[in-house]
């Protein structure tokens, strides 16, 4: 069995549908064209075969419209070819019973002899276009709906020998050329369209799928990472954040370049996905910086288990890389509800301190890191008014030659007394500085 395209798959189930739709719009009018004609056969004393042939044709209808409606109320239709297949041809099968229906609209008017001929072949013409318009998508079910009605009126009109018969004949065999062209062209440019939708769609999911994945290790991109939290609930907390950041890993690019690099950031990322709980959310942010996060709920290990096990896996050697040790830094932060920007700001406070420790170490961001947050939220917050109101002061220091006991230069010191926090240091003033954009 061949393999089933999935683009051809799409436009076949478009087709259905499209076509299924049409049925809703046809079939009422169908009803009210067959009543019309069973009006003029009554009025005609013909009556009762009318009503014989009406009765077949809303049946056969009624049949057609349960096939949709059936196909609208059964799962999984839509997502089986094969299915869809069968459906689309169901549906040719009952055009062309239909079309055999109204092919004794003949034996109702003696062969298009009787009065009512002409108007029984301009409803005939009506429906044969609405067929073709509302058929369009599959041009299967619309010709095998006209051909046996019209075919039959023409060969009718020829057997009658009158020269303007022959003209009637020749402009019902045109009309069905050119329905029968018309659904070939509206099929084609149906499956067209919907092939331009599909490949359009495809690729605007690509696009996306790209925008929020790491193509070197197919791993989440830190706008994949917000796209992921966002759809976490509150009611899966506390959240673990773990910000994983990588010892001497330039040292591999500088000794084996960057392909290396490159091909051992892979790597790693596939260590810490076999130690990741599962449920977790992985993503690269930066260069050579991990985000974990994971429901703690979830039967998950302890953060600061996991974090030792995440250590001594990426500390382990890899193949090719003998000269370079590799490592890892982790911070972590424990959050009740998920919040990117909270969890990497606190995680990365963690992972600062636990580097400050060494190399291949972990910190719990706790009360002792919040309150030296709070502190340096509090000094970035009021250091523009600070600079405003003059708070911050130079002392000039003076520099005295031992020898000579003479001042030779001062020495210039920043000061600024914070009214909650006291005496603030100049790296402490510089750093606020940065974070904050006023120094460059």
């Amino acid at each position: 069995m061949e393999k089933e395209d999935p683009l051809e798959a799409r436009i076949l189930q478009d087709q259905l549908a499209d076509l299924r739709a049409g049925l809703f719009v046809s079939m009422p009018i169908s009803i009210v064209l067959s009543g019309l004609i069973l009006t003029v056969q009554a009025l005609s004393g013909n009556g009762l075969a009318g009503a014989a042939w009406f009765s077949v044709v809303n049946a056969i209808n009624a049949a057609r419209l349960a096939l949709a409606r059936h196909q609208l109320k059964e799962p999984g239709v839509q997502d089986d070819l094969t299915r869809v297949w069968l459906r689309l041809r169901w549906f040719g099968r009952l055009a062309l019973l239909a079309g055999f229906t109204w092919s004794f609209l003949a034996v109702l008017t003696a062969g298009y002899t009787t009065s009512q001929a002409s108007l029984h072949l301009i409803i005939l013409a009506g429906i044969s276009a609405g067929a073709v318009t509302y058929g369009s998508s599959y041009a299967a079910a619309a010709i095998c709906f006209i051909t046996p009605p019209l075919l039959i009126a023409a060969a009718c009109l020829l057997t009658k020998g009158a020269p303007e018969n022959y003209i009637l004949a020749f402009a019902v065999l045109l009309f069905e050329g050119g329905l029968v062209r018309s659904s070939f062209v509206g099929q084609a440019r149906f499956r067209d369209a919907s092939r331009l939708r599909h490949q359009a769609e495809r690729l605007a999911a690509e696009m996306e799928r790209n925008s929020r994945e790491d193509h070197l290790t197919a791993l989440l991109n830190r706008r994949g990472l917000e796209h992921a939290i966002d759809q976490f609930e509150n009611t899966d907390g506390p959240f673990v954040a773990m910000l994983i950041d990588l010892d001497g890993f330039k040292s591999v690019n500088d000794t084996y370049g960057h392909r290396t690099g490159d091909e051992l950031l892979a790597r790693i990322a596939r260590r810490i996905e076999e130690e990741a709980p599962e449920g977790s959310t992985l993503a690269r942010i930066g260069g050579d910086e991990f985000v974990l996060v994971f429901s703690s709920r979830k039967n998950s290990p302890s953060p600061t288990n996991l974090a030792s096990n995440l250590i001594a896996k990426l500390a382990r050697p890899y193949p090719g890389i003998a000269s370079v040790r590799i490592g890892a830094s982790i911070g972590i932060y424990l959050a009740e509800n998920p919040g990117l920007t909270e969890m990497l700001l606190r995680a990365d406070i963690a992972l600062y301190t636990a580097k400050r420790r060494g190399r291949n170490e972990f910190c719990l961001f706790d009360a002792e890191l919040a309150r030296e947050l709070q502190r340096r939220q509090s000094i970035e917050r009021d250091l523009h008014s600070a600079i405003t109101m003059r708070s911050l002061v130079a002392w000039f220091q003076p520099i005295v030659r031992l020898e000579t006991e003479a001042v030779v230069s001062f020495e210039a010191l920043l000061r600024w007394s914070h009214p909650l926090h006291g005496p603030i240091s100049p790296p402490e003033i510089m750093t606020a500085a940065r974070e904050t954009g006023m120094l460059q």
